[in-house]
């Protein structure tokens, strides 16, 4: 087994997604070509093996994001400068946009946090809940509704901006 050999059983998961530049597309086809030892690989599922450690380090780093995220809505929310929290809630939304490319995610991770947050840092507060009953816990939850809905229309305008800026780029 030869170093090209390392060098594109290192490739074939992403030779596989059609994740490689040009250049390397054709060195790992040259390399395919001359090499009966890596076309099996290509074929068996072993390389199959490298795609999910790939995929198990990317989920890892999306649920650290999501952490982050989570911890970036509550501590935005807690501001008093609306300017910045616009403006970090736009920018918020525009690099989740970048590293997902889903808009759904991006509703998602900026909604849900603000929404869970007002309602666990409200439910105790004697200014909104007294009674428990539910014409309060319906206050509540419209409350935390409409504070959520506001976070997220500022990520989603931040989304818009990435979305745009992804179109213009091609």
């Amino acid at each position: 087994m030869s170093q090209e050999c390392s060098i594109v059983e290192d490739l074939l998961p992403l030779y596989k997604k059609q994740a490689l530049q040009e250049t390397t597309i054709q060195f790992v086809e040259h390399h395919l070509a001359n090499c009966e030892h890596c076309r099996q690989l290509a074929t068996s599922k072993q390389a199959l093996g490298y795609h999910l450690l790939m995929k198990r380090t990317v989920t890892f780093f999306h649920l650290v994001f999501i952490v982050l995220s989570f911890m970036f809505a509550i501590n935005s929310s807690l501001l008093g400068n609306q300017t910045s929290f616009v403006v970090s809630y736009a920018i918020f939304g525009c690099l989740t946009y970048f590293f997902y490319k889903n808009i759904w995610i991006v509703f998602a991770i900026s909604s849900v946090p603000v929404f869970v947050w007002a309602i666990i840092n409200n439910i105790n507060n004697p200014l909104y809940v007294t009674y428990y009953s539910f014409a309060e816990i319906g206050t509540l939850l419209i409350g935390a509704s409409y504070i959520a809905l506001l976070h997220t229309i500022f990520a989603l305008i931040g989304a818009a901006f990435a979305i745009l800026f992804r179109k213009f780029k091609r």
